[in-house]
Formats: C-alpha cells, structure tokens, sequence
C-alpha cells in the first residue's frame, strides 16, 4: 500500500534525522518522532487520496441511477489502480462491480469480483452466499454468511438469510438456532420476531419485509408490486385489471 509505505518513509526520515543530529533524548525522541510523523503524513495523504476518489465515485453512483450499469462498472474497473493508495479501496470496488454485475445477470464476472470484496461489505458478502447457494455450492454460501456475521454482528438480514438457507435445506434447528442469535442481537426486531413465531409453527420464513435487499439475491422471485417499481414486467399468467377506454 503506496500509502503506508510513503507514510512509513517520511516518519523514518524525520526520526533518523533527529537522531542523526544528536537533538534532546537523541534516539528515544527519534522513535517517538517517527510514530507521529508516520501517523500525521498516513492521516494526510489518505484525505488528499479520497478527495481524488469521491468524485468519481458520485460519478458511479449517477451512472447506476440512471441505468448505465456497463458504464458504471467501467467506470469502477478504472478506479482500480487507485486502490494502491488508499486502504480498503480495492475491496470497495470488487464489491461495487460484483453487485452490479450480479443484478445485471452477469455471474461469471460476479463471481470474479464478489469474493474479493471487504469481509465488512455486508451487501456484497450475502450476493456472493446467495450466488454459490444458487450454484450449489452450499457450504460455501454458508461460510460466507458466517463472515458476513462475523464482520458486522449487529445486521440482522445476514442471520435470516443463513437461516432461510438453513430450512430450505431441512435443517429447521440450525435455522431456528440462528434466528435466536439474531434476537440476541436485537429484540424487538419485528422480522426476527416474525420469522421464530412462523419457524416454530412449521411455516416457512417471510423475508418480505428486507424489500429488495432480499429479493436482489434472486433467492425467490419478487411479488408483482416489487417487480413493478423495479420496471420489470409482471409475471407471465398474472391477472392485471383491464384499463377502460
């Protein structure tokens, strides 16, 4: 990391040149030096850095909202060799180019990016769980649930994705034994609330209310409503109201 090592470099300078000169406390005062130059030039050239990168990725976000998703993700693959500056970077863009990739339907390059993204990038590592489920790669999708948990405890979805996985498998207790480590983690959660109770009574799990969070890992099919405010047509069969002249 071109960063660190910049960092590391002007620390050692200033400390080596204090010491070198024989100042007060000589080689104590030089270590010292070194710690805070390191840390205040590291601080710095990391806000220079992301001033350079913020725009582009506002850019990204237009380009996203306005469905030019090959250009979005042209647009991510070019901030690559940014990644050398900055920390945690690389992994924000590999996680920003396989969900994109993943909703547009393109899982050969989804699966290139989406195992690369940050352990924190909580959307990218449940695309990725849902992407090897789909493919059967079970104990894959699991492992990355467990570090999508791992990484952020206090994100409810990731415990009820685990444990929908978990039941479509027939595996009601380690569902149910999920769900309760999710109510540990929140309470009053109405979802997880919802899913014990529908769990214990032998129903299966309703993720309705993650919206299209749950519905963009393609687990299941969206409802007409949601399909509809995505622009997608209505299901094939599904009865419509005929409009008056």
């Amino acid at each position: 990391m071109y960063t660190i090592l910049i960092a590391l470099l002007i620390g050692a300078a200033s400390g080596g040149a204090w010491t070198a000169l024989g100042l007060w406390k000589t080689w104590q005062m030089g270590i010292l030096l070194f710690v805070l130059v390191s840390l205040v030039a590291f601080i710095v050239i990391s806000r220079v850095m992301a001033k350079r990168v913020e725009p582009r990725f506002m850019d990204v976000q237009r380009m996203i909202q306005s469905g030019q998703t090959p250009l979005a993700i042209q647009a991510l693959e070019e901030l690559m060799p940014m990644s050398r500056w900055q920390i945690l970077l690389k992994g924000q863009i590999h996680a920003q180019i396989g969900l994109l990739a993943y909703a547009s339907g393109d899982e050969k390059r989804a699966e290139e990016h989406l195992p690369q993204a940050g352990y924190r990038a909580t959307e990218a590592q449940m695309a990725l769980a849902a992407l090897c489920y789909r493919k059967g790669r079970k104990e894959q999708a699991y492992d990355a649930l467990d570090t999508c948990i791992r990484a952020a405890k206090k994100q409810i979805m990731p415990y009820h994705v685990w444990a929908w996985m978990a039941l479509k498998d027939g595996e009601k207790e380690k569902a149910l034994e999920k769900l309760l480590a999710a109510e540990k983690v929140e309470k009053s959660n109405e979802s997880t609330q919802e899913n014990l109770d529908r769990l214990r009574n032998g129903k299966k799990l309703n993720m309705k209310r993650f919206g299209m969070a749950w519905f963009g890992l393609q687990l299941e099919k969206p409802p007409a409503q949601y399909r509809a405010a995505q622009g997608q047509p209505a299901r094939k069969g599904f009865r419509q109201r005929k409009q008056r002249r």
